[in-house]
């Protein structure tokens, strides 16, 4: 029963319970060894548990089984990226791209690897896709601000970071990095109220 299986994953995620999730998944997979869902959520406890390598293992036994399982692509190109292993997580997160409709959050990632890798031509194109597709994903809007300030160009960068600070008021690490642009800007009173907002916030 694929729904109880993840209901029961989840379950272990509402209580903290990620060494007992490992252990009830491991067990499973040893007398069910071809359940791909249940592989899926070995990794998914796995990977809460920062054990990287092993998630991935787990979700690669999931895609063996079923080629086509798109949220075992993604979450193993999470967990690579985890490993700074980026050339690796952008490749399976294209794979991702193969067997399911795009999704900005699959562009944002690929992006935000690219980003780490300092390739910041293609995180702008990967960045931008994902604004196409949504373009209420602040993320989005906010790496593109931090990559064009990388590239000195923080005068257009301020107005992708204003953006994302719009879309997510709450969110203080946005606030804090449109503070740092403002600062570099020198514009210091509204420098200032971005950092009032920080501790307001967080």
């Amino acid at each position: 029963n694929e729904a109880a299986l993840y209901e029961l994953a989840f379950c272990y995620e509402l209580n903290g319970q990620s060494e007992e999730s490992v252990k009830y998944y491991t067990e499973f997979v040893d007398k069910h060894p071809y359940t791909a869902t249940a592989w899926f959520n070995l990794g998914v406890a796995y990977n809460r548990l920062e054990m990287f390598e092993k998630a991935i293992d787990a979700y690669d036994y999931a895609i063996a089984i079923n080629e086509n399982f798109s949220s075992a692509y993604f979450n193993k190109a999470n967990s690579l990226a985890n490993l700074n292993l980026f050339d690796k997580a952008i490749e399976v997160y294209k794979e991702t791209l193969k067997v399911e409709e795009p999704e900005a959050i699959t562009y944002y990632y690929i992006g935000e690897c690219y980003e780490k890798k300092e390739d910041f031509e293609h995180a702008l194109v990967f960045y931008n896709k994902a604004i196409a597709l949504n373009a209420q994903l602040a993320d989005a809007w906010l790496g593109i601000g931090i990559v064009l300030d990388a590239q000195d160009r923080t005068s257009e960068g301020i107005h992708y970071v204003k953006k994302a600070v719009e879309l997510e008021k709450e969110n203080a690490e946005y606030w804090y990095i449109y503070g740092e642009l403002q600062q570099k800007m020198q514009f210091y009173e509204d420098a200032e109220n971005s950092f009032k907002k920080v501790i307001e916030l967080d």
